[in-house]
């Protein structure tokens, strides 16, 4: 049987009192119609827009898709925030396990992070022009524990030849050694603000090398020109530099000491300079690792894990914005 899945407000939602909460500050300064207008290329038994409100609060309370779900069922500020009626049904967690596959489909993550940083920027939140962007690259564990199986075929003398080796069903998946460290997902590359605020990000399979895939990242994040792009060790090379010089921006690699020479004096005050600088980055990917549960990938292949960095940079912003606002009016927001 078909459940009542109606949104507008019953009888109920005029005689029940639902507190306010910080959640309220953002219809003050995010377009949600225009995010709406977004979303509508979805086609689903809910509005869109307050199954997309669910994914924001999932990520904030990294919370899994039954649980976010039976969290809406109960919590009457989750459900003045996503738009649902105290009468009507609740989507349970196929209904956003669905909604989160079109979203990643559709391509639509990136543009919702664009809208969401323009909104912030319109109000004041959020520098629109800044003088650097600062990118890194983290790493992802998979969503599945490596275990490797043996993929064979019997030759014509009787012994067996190994056709590939396979670790799991997670095909996108790879491993890099850090350090003592070995790690089997992705690494996902993110590029923030002069305040760690998330522009943008792009994930690779982890043993794709920094070097080699930051000309890539840095076209598809089309960055302003004139804007100083900073970065770490791993992508310093005279051919990195070019691009930058190419694609009219400024180079703010940090410098690598070189083979069997000492590094030179301003090359370790350059680096000290763009470190300082740089940490915002670090703090943003701290908060959603340690907050939004970010160390680890809730969904196999390189798209689905992009879409979940995606909407996790979208929470991050939002929660940052709902601190700045506050912070103006004398209060301060747990991250």
């Amino acid at each position: 049987m078909r459940v009542n899945t109606k949104q507008h407000p019953g009888f109920a939602d005029d005689w029940v009192p639902i507190p306010s909460s910080e959640l309220d500050i953002l219809d003050e300064f995010i377009d949600w119609s225009s995010i709406a207008s977004t979303l509508s290329l979805i086609k689903t038994d809910y509005q869109p827009l307050s199954l997309f409100k669910m994914m924001l609060l999932q990520s904030w309370h990294n919370q899994s898709d039954a649980s976010i779900s039976n969290a809406v069922s109960r919590d009457l500020v989750f459900m003045k925030f996503c738009g649902f009626s105290l009468e009507g049904a609740k989507p349970d967690s196929a209904t956003l396990c669905r909604f989160r596959k079109q979203l990643v489909s559709k391509k639509l993550l990136d543009k919702l992070l664009l809208m969401v940083n323009r909104s912030m920027e319109s109000k004041g939140l959020k520098l629109s022009h800044g003088k650097y962007v600062s990118a890194d690259a983290t790493l992802i564990q998979s969503a599945r524990r490596p275990r490797k199986g043996l993929s064979s075929h019997k030759s014509n003398d009787g012994m067996y030849e190994v056709d590939e080796v396979v670790y799991s069903d997670d095909q996108d998946a790879n491993w890099l050694k850090k350090g003592s460290q070995c790690v089997y997902g992705y690494s996902a590359t993110v590029i923030t603000d002069e305040d760690g605020l998330v522009e943008a990000t792009q994930t690779h399979p982890a043993n794709a090398s920094e070097m080699t895939r930051f000309a890539e990242d840095i076209k598809a994040f089309r960055l302003k020109p004139g804007q100083k792009v900073l970065y770490d060790k791993g992508a310093s090379s005279q051919a990195n530099r070019d691009m930058l010089k190419e694609q009219k921006l400024k180079d703010g690699i940090m410098r690598k000491k070189p083979k069997g020479k000492a590094m030179p004096y301003w090359h370790k005050v350059r680096n000290r300079l763009i470190s300082g600088k740089r940490f915002v980055t670090e703090r943003t990917f701290g908060t959603m690792k340690r907050v939004y549960g970010l160390s680890r990938a809730r969904y196999l292949g390189v798209e689905k894990v992009n879409g979940q960095v995606l909407i996790r940079s979208i929470a991050y912003n939002l929660k940052r914005a709902i601190n700045l606002h506050l912070m103006q009016q004398g209060y301060y927001a747990q991250m």
